[in-house]
């Protein structure tokens, strides 16, 4: 099979036709349906192939979920959401009344919600930080300063504490848990978890082995990537913001200011760190002129950052074999309007195929919230929003 590099790209849009997609009764929303049109007039020759061209179609859909009269919690651009193995499920953490509500995606309504316990046997914490579903109908759920693996009984089945392990040496690992953290493997209980190193400007990636309560400590910033983002508000730090993911294959570290992807396999061993060309965004922002100043001169230095580009992390799309990622650029307004507290984006999506080669790139017309959770389902690209208070997608269909 020939592999082709984008060299150029025109964007033909098609006139939409609205359309009404949900499962229960639900007014004012339409479903947005368009064509855009890819055309590679000429693609670059890559290990020997001959010249080509490729042609790609996608449509966007909106899916409004039917919630049944339960109240979702749709804070914090759901990032407490998890899809489960099989792509049917879509959990969602409600801080309304510290439980977990599970969605059906295929039927689009709310399934079913169960209570968790904040303290006693199967206490899992005050606070939930992240959520993460797992085989065997298992659910991990971040907190401090413990984290824990539920069933959907809200039963805790293995409890992750990172402030009592060891580290290589058999020394306390330290005083602060991961600022992301994910369980790789329920065989043994190995745990993967980021934290920042401060003062030199560096992350690193802890192994923990659960039953042998020890960590390994994985220096992942050996091309520089984090250094210089580190920013300083008096005594508040503003670090880069560090992605923890996933899959079958493989770990995936990123952060917000850069394209590259750090790899590991599952056991925490170094693979790879890909490092792609984007055509429509840089690779990264520029560094900024001042990592310590002022509160108003690190909101500026962090706005700066934020309008040349935002990277969010890959998700792997298994139907097709390729990965989706979105990035941003914001557009602030002046100070007098309210772009200037909530700002737009041009929101950008790249496809990579499973070596993590560029092979397609487009701006996404459409208003929408960059943040929020997105993954890949039945070969689309499904992006959560929160519709007026209502649990929505946009479903991108290549």
């Amino acid at each position: 099979m020939r592999k082709l590099k984008l060299c150029s790209l025109e964007l033909i849009n098609v006139p939409y036709k609205s359309q009404l997609t949900r499962a229960g009764e639900f007014q004012g929303w339409k479903c947005l349906l368009f064509s855009v049109l890819f055309y590679i007039s000429s693609a670059c020759q890559e290990k020997g192939t001959e010249q080509g061209s490729q042609i790609t179609a996608y449509s966007l859909d909106t899916v409004i979920i039917d919630s049944k009269d339960r109240i979702l919690d749709l804070s914090g651009y759901m990032q407490r959401t998890d899809l489960n193995t099989d792509e049917r499920s879509f959990f969602l953490y409600n801080r309304h009344d510290h439980s977990i509500d599970e969605i059906n995606l295929d039927r689009k309504t709310f399934v079913r919600s169960f209570p968790l316990d904040a303290e006693g046997p199967n206490g899992v914490g005050q606070y939930i930080f992240a959520l993460q579903s797992l085989k065997d109908n298992l659910l991990f759920l971040k907190s401090i300063p413990f984290s824990s693996v539920i069933d959907k009984s809200g039963r805790v089945v293995q409890k992750v504490n990172w402030l009592s392990a060891k580290d290589s040496l058999g020394g306390p690992f330290g005083d602060v848990p991961p600022r992301t953290e994910l369980i790789v493997d329920i065989e043994d209980w190995r745990v993967v978890g980021t934290n920042l190193d401060f003062m030199k400007e560096t992350a690193f990636l802890g192994v923990f082995s659960v039953l042998d309560n020890r960590v390994k400590n994985i220096d992942i910033d050996s091309k520089n990537s984090f250094s210089g983002y580190f920013l300083k508000a008096g005594t508040n730090f503003r670090p880069p913001w560090v992605y923890l993911t996933s899959d079958d294959n493989h770990i995936y570290v990123t952060h917000e200011y850069s394209n590259e992807i750090i790899l590991f396999n599952p056991a925490g061993e170094l693979v790879k760190v890909v490092d792609y060309e984007p055509k429509l965004t840089p690779k990264r922002p520029k560094l900024p002129e001042i990592l310590n100043g002022t509160r108003e001169q690190i909101r500026k230095e962090q706005r700066k950052l934020g309008e040349q580009v935002y990277f969010q992390p890959p998700v792997w799309d298994k139907v097709n074999r390729r990965y989706f990622r979105l990035s941003a650029q914001w557009i602030y307004g002046d100070g007098s309007d309210e772009t200037a507290s909530f700002p737009k984006a041009r929101v950008f999506l790249s496809v990579l195929d499973a070596e993590f080669d560029l092979v397609g790139e487009v701006e996404l017309k459409e208003l929408f919230s960059a943040n929020y959770k997105y993954f890949a389902k039945d070969g689309k690209l499904w992006v959560s929003q929160n519709f007026s208070d209502e649990l929505g997608f946009f479903v991108f269909d290549l």
